[in-house]
C-alpha cells in the first residue's frame, strides 16, 4: 500500500479546496501535506506574508540613507515602516541639529 498513492490524480479528489490545492501543488505534494497535517486544522498565510522578510532585507540592502520614500514606493510599504526597519536614515558626516557632541563649541 506504500506506492498506492502515485495512482491518485487531481480527478479522484473532490471538486473543491483539497482538488486547487493539488493542482496547484502536485498530487504528489498534497500527499506529502497530508501525511505532515493530515487531520489537522492549519492556516495558509497569504503570499505577501510569506515574503515579507525577503522584502524587507531588499530593503535594508538598498537603503543608502536617505532614500525612505523611493523605497516605500517600491516595495509598496509605508515610509514608517521603512523607518522601523532602517532607522530615521543620515548622509555620512552630516550633523545633526540636536547633537550637542557635534556642535562646534568655538561658536558659542
Amino acid at each position: 500500500m506504500d506506492e498506492i498513492w502515485k495512482e491518485l490524480t487531481p480527478e479522484m479528489l473532490p471538486e473543491g479546496l483539497y482538488r486547487r490545492i493539488a493542482e496547484a501543488i502536485g498530487v504528489d505534494n498534497f500527499y506529502k501535506l497530508a501525511c505532515v497535517n493530515g487531520g489537522m486544522t492549519i492556516y495558509i498565510p497569504k503570499p505577501e506574508s510569506l515574503l515579507r522578510p525577503v522584502r524587507d532585507a531588499h530593503i535594508k540592502a538598498e537603503f543608502n540613507g536617505f532614500n525612505h520614500v523611493e523605497l516605500a514606493e517600491k516595495y509598496d510599504v509605508t515610509e514608517r515602516w521603512v523607518r522601523k526597519l532602517c532607522g530615521v536614515g543620515f548622509i555620512e558626516g552630516q550633523i545633526g541639529l540636536f547633537d550637542e557632541d557635534d556642535v562646534n563649541q568655538e561658536l558659542f
